[in-house]
């Protein structure tokens, strides 16, 4: 059960206990509030802001009392929902998607637009060497040949480490095949690649003659990593039923 408090002294936190001095600080959100505002955070963000009455700026930030306004009129069983419940989701958000800006009380999402955004502010120094991508077994060879580019995002999200794009992979295949892409050569070479969050950078294109099948290495995935894999599908199942069974109106 992951909650979310706060800790008088050392701030947000997920967990029973303060990671840093142990304490136990105030409650803020039981784990089935965590998961759902957090959803609906990263799908105002990324993907249906309107559908909440928020506004995106062209760089995609939002101010979070409308995000908070949009969320309690959508949904009258969080009327206790404030700003400060949104501002700990993106302090304690374990993949660092987010960017927060206290001083003008917004944040954007850095990665995983289908909206059209304009992200050219992110980070582009100290790119690694090498980036990973994973791919079904029959989108691989054909990206060897041709390279890469945006499918249903705005952008191409490269992963870190090989374990992190196979993780990336598995929420869509059994067993992806993860991509070396030489992004320093790629940059170099006039392909701006930028640092979008802990693990992932994003680009508008890799050509062809920087990406090649990785060496494959064993991973083992955690028992929550498995859990979450498992969710996120049948969450994409659900997604697909309905926007059948309703004309492709359901997101």
């Amino acid at each position: 059960m992951v909650q979310l408090k706060k800790c008088e002294t050392h701030g947000y936190y997920r967990g029973d206990n303060c990671p840093i001095c142990g304490a136990e600080g105030k409650f803020l959100m039981n784990d089935w509030e965590v998961t759902a505002v957090s959803r609906m955070l990263a799908g105002i963000l990324r993907h249906f802001p309107h559908k909440f009455g928020v506004l995106l700026d062209d760089r995609g930030w939002a101010y979070i009392s409308d995000i908070v306004r949009g969320i309690k009129r959508k949904h009258k069983n969080m009327r206790w929902l404030r700003n400060h419940h949104i501002e700990g989701l993106i302090l304690t958000d374990p993949k660092g998607r987010y960017q927060y800006d206290p001083e003008k009380g917004r944040v954007r999402a850095t990665y995983g637009h289908s909206l059209k955004v304009d992200l050219s502010d992110l980070p582009q120094e100290n790119i690694p060497d090498v980036l990973y991508y994973p791919a079904t077994k029959e989108e691989a060879q054909f990206i060897v040949e041709t390279g890469l580019k945006p499918s249903d995002r705005q952008w191409v999200h490269l992963s870190k480490g090989y374990r992190d794009a196979y993780v990336a992979g598995r929420h869509r295949v059994d067993d992806p095949v993860v991509l070396e892409i030489r992004a320093k050569e790629a940059a170099e070479a006039g392909y701006t690649i930028y640092r979008a969050a802990k693990t992932v950078y994003i680009t508008k294109e890799i050509p062809a003659e920087f990406v090649s099948i990785a060496e494959e290495q064993e991973v083992e995935l955690t028992e929550e990593e498995l859990k979450q894999i498992e969710e996120e599908r049948e969450r994409k199942r659900k997604k697909m039923e309905r926007r059948k069974r309703y004309g492709g109106g359901a997101t």
